[in-house]
C-alpha cells in the first residue's frame, strides 16, 4: 500500500482532518499507530482526540518507543543498551588498549563520544545483526582510512561485547524488526501515522516502508514549512521501494500558507548592550503584564486574582531565569523554569573532576613523570575546601590555602597530613559546638574524599560527599535558590553512586573507567522564584504576573493560546545556529548509505518559531543585544530577519531601540525604586587626615588604645631610600603593606639564597684558617663554595615560605639554580683580587638594638657584609643579585661641568639615587666606631661581578691587581672636586633629615610631574592610572 504525504496547517493540536483521518484509520484496521517526536507532542494529541472522540484504538508513540514495543512483541528477549551504558562500555574497552593499539585515534572522552555516537546509529551496516555474526555471513565494509579501520575494529569489538551480555543496540533492533516485519505484519503495525517528526532517521524510515511494503498503511503529516523535507522523505521512501503519493489534506486544501494564529505580529526590541539586557528584558516583560490587564480591565469573565501568564523562550532559559529572577521579583512578577544540571556542571562533578586530575598530576610527580610545578600549590584543594560539600567552611578555605601557598616544599605525604589537620580541627570544633548551631551534624569530608580518590574509590568518596550534602541547610546552597541546588546535588550523587555501584558490576566494567563517563549524566531541577515586597521586605503572595522560562523546543509544543504574552529573548545568531552537522558520523552515515531525512535548519527554526508564537493569546516580542562587550555587532538570527522583513512589508512601526545610559537601573535589581542618590565628597586618595599622622608614620602608639603614648618607629635604610624615590610607593610598601602569599621562584628568592650562601662561606672560612680568599686559598674556597651551597639548598628547602627560601620544583628551576654556583665562583675570583687589606668581620650585621640614631630618628636593619682592616677602617658591602651594578657608581657632586659650570650640590634637595650603604656607613660610625671608608655595592649575577659605589680616594684602583676595588675610578673627593668621604656622609644625612620632616608632616602623595619636585622623583611607577610600570 502506498504511503500518503500529507500537508497540514496545524500546530501543536489535532485538527478536524487530522482527527477524522485518524478515526478512518482505527476504522478500516480495528487500530492505529500515532508517532509523534515527543511526550509532550502526544499528550497534546490524546487530549485532542479524546475531545474529538476517537481516542480509543489509537497507540500513542515517539519513534524510540514504538521500537522497543515492536522488540518485545517480536524480539529475541535482549535488552536495549542506553546511551549511558553505551559509552561506559566504550570508556571501558578504551581504558583497556594501549595508546598503540588506539592509533590514530586518541584515548580521550571525545574518542568515546564518537564511537557511541557512530555504534548508536550504524553499529550494523559495520558489525552486521547478531545472527550475521554468529552465522559469520556478515558483510564488512571496507575501511578508507586507517583511522576508518581503527573505528571498524572498535565497533566490531563493541558489537561482541553486546552479544555477551546479551544486548542489543536500538538500530540493531529496528534492523531486525524490519525484517521480521516483512515476513509477518502484526495487527497492531497495520496502520501507522508519523505526525510533527521531523527527523527521519534510517531505522524509523526501515520500519516505515516494512510496514508499506507488506500491506499496511502508512500517512505522513507534514506541515507546509517541511516542503523540503517532503521531496527528501519522497526519494528515500522511493529508493526503498515504497509506493507514495503526496498531498494536501482534504479539509486545509484551500487554507492559506500560515495558520491564523502565526498571524500575529510581533513587536521587536533591540538592547545596545549586554549590560542593560536584564533590564530591558525585564521592562518589556513588565509592559506586556500592563498591557494584558489593561485590554483585560472590562472584561467581566476576566479573573483579576489570576495572575498574567508570559512565556520567555530563550536558548538557554536557566541562565535567563537566573539573571532576570531579581528584577522580575521587585516588580511583583513570579517566575519558574526547569533546569537540566549536569555532572560536569554540579558543584559535585567540578570537585569530583578537579581532585582527580590533582590526584593524577601528584602521583605523576611522584613516580618521576612530571614536575611537582604541575600540582602546586593545588588551587583545586582550596576550592574543594571552599565547596559546601567538603562540610568544611571559608576559614578553614583560607587558612588551609596561605598554609599550602607559603611553601614550594610541601609533599603529598604533607598534604595528606595537612589534610587530616583541618578535617580533624573542624570536626573537633563543631563537637563542642552547641546544639542551636545549624552546621553541628554535618560531617567535614576535606580528607576522606581525597584519600579515597587516592586510593582509587570513587564510591566511597561519592559516598562522602552525600553525606556532606544531606546533612548540610539548603542556604548552604545558595541564598535564592539553595533548596533546588542541594536536591540536584544530592541526586546527582545517589545517581553516580548507583552507577558505579550497580550499572557497573552489571555491566562488567570497572569503575576507573566509568568515572569520565559521569560527566554526562543530568538531573531535573524545578526553580522557582517568589515575587517580592521591597517596602515591606515580604514575599508578595499575590504576583502581578507568572513568567516560565522554557526553551523554543519546548516552547513549540505548548497549545496555541496557552500563555497570555511571549517574549523571544536572545533572538541572535549565537542563540539559534543555522549549521549542519558535520564530521565523522555524518561522513560515515553517508558512506553506509545508512543516513535519513532530516528538516534543514532554517526550516526547522521556522517551525518552532511558529507554533511557539501560537502560544500566545495576546501580545508577542523578539528581543535581541546588538553589540557584546567589546562593542562588536552580534548578529540576528535569521528567523529574525525574515520576521523583520514581514513587519516592514506590512507597515509596522521601527524596532525599538534601548541603549546603556541608564547606570542605576542596568545594575539595580529593583531598577532604582526607592533608591536614594546623594553626591558625596571624598578625601583625595594619597591624603592622610590629621588624626592618623601622628602614628602612621614616623611614630607609633606603645600599648593599647587611643591613649597610649607615641614612641618614634624604628626605621631602616630601605624605607629611607623608598620614601626618598616615591612617598607613595613608601607608603604602600611599609604601611599598606599589601603582600603576596605564594612563595616565589624569582629574583628576591635567588638573591636571599645568594645571600645565605655568602654569608655561612665566609662563616665557614676563619675555621677552615682562612680570613678571607686570597689567590693562594681560592681553589679550597671554591672548594668550600660547593658545600656550603648543597647545604644551603637543603636549609632553604625546609625553611618557611615566609623566609622567600629558593626551592626548585622543575628541572627548568633546578637548571636555574645550578647557574649560580659558577656565578659564585666568579665572586670568589674576584674577592682574592678586591679590597687585600680588608676581611670581612660582620655577616648580616644586626643593629636594631644598638639604639643607632640616623637624621633624627632611630635607625635600624641589617647590612649584608662589613669588611674591616688592621686600622679599623671598614667597608660597607650590600650584595645586589644582578647583572651589573653601574647604575649604583656615585662621583663627587661637587665636580662641575666644564660646559655649564654648574655642579649637582647646587641643588638644595640633592640626594644620591641609592642611599642604604651610605645610611649603614654612618651608621657603622656610630654603633661600632669604625672608620667607614666605603659603602658598595655587589654585583653576584652574571659573568662579571663587581663592587661599585661611593668610595673614598685611597681605595680606588690605580693599576690593575693592587689589591683595591677593581674598576673603580671615581671616588672622594674626586677630581676637581672637595667633597670627601665623610663629608658625603654627613650632606647624605642632612638630605634625609629632610625628607623624614615632610614624611614627620604626613606627605605621602606621590610627585607631581610639573612640581620642581619632579627632579628627585624616580620612581619607575605611573600613578596616574594604577601602580603598572612605565612604559608596559
Amino acid at each position: 500500500m502506498p504511503v500518503r504525504i500529507y500537508t497540514t496547517n496545524t500546530g501543536t493540536d489535532l485538527s478536524d482532518a487530522e482527527s477524522a483521518l485518524l478515526a478512518d484509520l482505527i476504522a478500516r484496521h480495528g487500530r492505529a499507530v500515532l508517532l509523534a517526536p515527543t511526550f509532550a507532542e502526544l499528550d497534546l494529541c490524546r487530549h485532542d482526540a479524546a475531545e474529538a472522540g476517537v481516542s480509543l484504538g489509537i497507540d500513542y508513540k515517539t519513534p524510540s518507543s514504538w521500537l522497543r514495543s515492536l522488540w518485545e512483541l517480536l524480539g529475541d528477549g535482549r535488552d536495549f543498551v542506553d546511551n549511558l551504558q553505551r559509552q561506559m562500555l566504550f570508556s571501558d574497552m578504551i581504558a583497556r588498549r594501549d595508546d598503540a593499539d588506539l592509533q590514530p585515534l586518541s584515548c580521550g572522552q571525545g574518542t568515546v563520544r564518537m564511537l557511541a555516537r557512530m555504534a548508536r546509529d550504524v553499529l550494523p551496516g559495520v558489525a552486521g545483526t547478531g545472527a550475521e555474526r554468529c552465522g559469520g555471513n556478515n558483510c564488512q565494509p571496507e575501511p578508507k582510512s586507517d583511522a576508518e579501520a581503527r573505528v571498524f575494529e572498535l565497533l566490531r569489538a563493541y558489537a561482541s561485547g553486546l552479544d555477551r551480555r546479551d544486548m542489543v543496540e536500538p538500530c540493531e533492533a529496528a534492523d531486525i524488526m524490519a525484517g521480521a516485519l516483512t515476513d509477518s505484519l502484526p495487527a497492531c503495525t497495520r496502520a501507522v501515522c508519523v505526525r510533527g517528526v521531523t527527523s527521519f532517521t534510517y531505522s524509523l524510515l526501515e520500519l516505515l516502508s516494512a510496514v508499506a511494503n507488506n500491506g499496511g498503511e502508512v500517512v505522513v503529516l507534514l506541515a507546509r514549512e517541511q516542503a523540503a523535507m517532503r521531496e527528501e522523505l519522497a526519494t528515500a521512501l522511493d529508493a526503498r521501494g515504497v509506493l507514495f503519493e503526496v498531498a494536501p489534506l482534504d479539509e486545509d486544501a484551500g487554507a492559506p500558507a500560515t495558520a491564523p494564529k502565526s498571524v500575529v505580529r510581533p513587536a521587536f526590541v533591540e538592547v545596545a548592550g549586554p549590560h542593560a539586557r536584564a533590564r530591558v528584558y525585564a521592562d518589556v516583560i513588565d509592559k506586556m503584564v500592563k498591557a494584558h490587564k489593561e485590554s483585560n480591565v472590562n472584561d467581566a469573565a476576566s479573573a483579576p486574582a489570576d495572575p498574567v501568564r508570559v512565556l520567555v523562550v530563550s536558548a538557554r532559559a536557566p541562565q535567563l531565569f537566573g539573571e532576570l529572577a531579581a528584577r522580575l521579583a521587585a516588580r511583583h512578577v513570579a517566575a519558574e523554569t526547569t533546569e537540566f544540571t549536569a555532572f560536569s556542571q554540579s558543584i559535585v562533578g567540578r570537585q569530583f573532576t578537579a581532585l582527580a586530575n590533582l590526584i593524577e598530576r601528584m602521583k605523576a610527580a611522584d613516580e618521576g613523570a612530571a614536575s611537582k610545578t604541575e600540582w602546586w600549590p593545588a588551587p583545586e584543594l582550596t576550592d574543594w575546601i571552599y565547596s559546601p560539600l567538603s562540610g568544611a567552611d571559608a576559614a578553614s578555605a583560607r587558612t588551609f590555602d596561605k598554609n599550602m601557598r607559603l611553601s614550594r616544599s610541601k609533599t603529598t605525604a604533607g598534604v595528606k597530613s595537612l589534610l587530616q589537620s583541618v578535617q580533624g580541627q573542624i570536626r573537633g570544633a563543631r563537637k563542642a559546638a552547641s546544639d542551636e548551631n545549624w552546621f553541628k551534624n554535618v560531617p567535614c569530608v576535606v580528607s576522606d574524599v581525597f584519600q579515597a580518590l587516592w586510593r582509587d574509590k570513587p564510591v566511597t568518596a561519592l559516598k562522602a560527599m552525600l553525606a556532606a550534602a544531606e546533612a548540610l541547610p539548603d542556604r548552604a546552597f545558595g541564598g535564592l535558590d539553595g533548596q533546588a541546588r542541594r536536591q540536584a546535588e544530592t541526586a546527582l550523587l545517589r545517581h553516580a553512586i548507583d552507577i558505579l555501584m550497580n550499572e557497573a558490576r552489571v555491566l562488567d566494567v570497572s569503575q576507573t573507567a566509568t568515572v569520565p563517563v559521569l560527566d554526562g549524566v543530568r538531573t531535573k531541577v524545578d526553580k522557582r522564584s517568589a515575587a517580592y515586597d521591597y517596602e515591606t521586605y515580604e514575599v508578595d503572595r499575590t504576583p502581578r504576573a507568572q513568567v516560565r522560562f522554557v526553551s523554543l523546543a519546548d516552547a513549540s509544543v505548548f497549545r496555541p493560546g496557552g500563555y497570555d504574552a511571549v517574549l523571544f529573548a536572545d533572538v541572535d545568531l549565537d542563540s539559534y545556529p543555522l549549521s549542519h552537522e558535520e564530521g565523522p558520523l555524518a561522513t560515515l552515515t553517508a558512506e553506509l548509505r545508512r543516513d535519513g531525512v532530516s528538516l534543514e535548519p532554517a526550516a526547522l527554526l521556522r517551525v518552532r518559531f511558529g507554533r511557539a508564537m501560537q502560544a500566545a493569546s495576546g501580545p508577542v516580542a523578539l528581543a535581541r543585544v546588538t553589540h557584546d562587550r567589546q562593542a562588536r555587532e552580534c548578529y540576528p538570527a535569521a528567523v529574525w530577519t525574515e520576521l523583520r522583513a514581514h513587519a516592514e512589508a506590512a507597515g509596522a512601526a521601527k524596532p525599538t531601540r534601548v541603549g546603556e545610559g541608564d547606570i542605576i537601573a542596568d545594575f539595580d535589581p529593583a531598577a532604582g525604586e526607592g533608591l536614594r542618590r546623594e553626591r558625596v565628597t571624598c578625601e583625595a586618595p594619597q591624603h592622610l587626615s590629621d588624626e592618623a599622622i601622628p602614628y602612621l608614620v614616623l611614630r607609633r602608639r606603645d600599648g593599647e588604645g587611643e591613649d597610649a603614648p607615641l614612641v618614634p618607629r624604628l626605621t631602616s635604610a630601605s624605607q629611607i631610600e623608598a620614601y626618598s624615590t616615591c612617598p607613595l610607593c613608601w607608603f604602600v610598601s611599609y604601611r599598606v603593606k599589601p603582600q603576596s602569599i605564594d612563595a616565589g621562584f624569582g629574583n628576591m628568592e635567588k638573591g636571599n639564597f645568594v645571600h645565605d650562601v655568602l654569608e655561612h662561606l665566609h662563616a665557614r672560612l676563619p675555621q677552615e684558617g682562612m680570613e678571607r680568599v686570597t689567590p693562594e686559598n681560592l681553589p679550597r674556597a671554591q672548594e668550600l663554595l660547593r658545600e656550603v651551597f648543597d647545604e644551603t639548598l637543603a636549609e632553604h628547602a625546609s625553611k618557611r615560605g615566609n623566609e622567600g627560601p629558593l626551592v626548585p620544583l622543575s628541572p627548568v628551576e633546578e637548571r636555574q639554580v645550578a647557574e649560580i654556583l659558577p656565578q659564585l665562583e666568579g665572586v670568589l675570583a674576584y674577592e682574592a683580587e678586591a679590597l687585600t687589606p680588608f676581611a670581612p668581620r660582620y655577616l648580616e650585621f644586626a643593629f636594631n638594638d644598638l639604639k643607632v640614631e640616623y637624621a633624627g630618628w632611630p635607625l635600624g636593619g641589617r647590612i649584608d657584609r662589613v669588611d674591616v682592616d688592621a686600622e679599623n677602617r671598614a667597608v660597607v658591602i650590600d650584595y645586589k643579585h644582578r647583572s651589573g651594578v653601574e647604575e649604583f657608581k656615585l662621583a663627587d657632586p661637587t665636580v662641575r661641568d666644564e660646559e655649564s659650570g654648574e655642579a649637582p650640590i647646587d641643588d638644595p634637595r640633592w640626594l644620591p639615587t641609592h642611599t642604604q650603604t651610605l645610611i649603614y656607613a654612618q651608621a657603622m660610625r656610630r654603633a661600632l666606631d669604625l672608620d667607614t671608608r666605603a659603602a658598595l655595592y655587589f654585583s653576584t649575577k652574571g659573568g662579571k661581578p663587581a663592587l661599585r659605589g661611593a668610595a673614598s680616594a685611597e681605595l680606588l684602583e690605580e693599576e690593575r691587581g693592587d689589591g683595591r676595588i677593581p674598576g673603580l675610578k671615581k671616588g672622594f673627593p674626586g677630581e676637581g672636586g672637595n667633597m670627601d668621604f665623610d663629608a658625603l656622609l654627613d650632606r647624605v644625612e642632612a638630605g634625609i633629615a629632610e625628607r623624614l620632616r615632610e614624611l614627620e608632616a604626613g606627605n605621602v602623595a606621590a610627585v607631581d610631574p610639573a612640581s620642581t619636585k619632579a627632579a628627585h622623583a624616580r620612581c619607575s611607577y605611573n600613578h596616574e592610572g594604577t601602580f603598572v610600570r612605565r612604559g608596559v
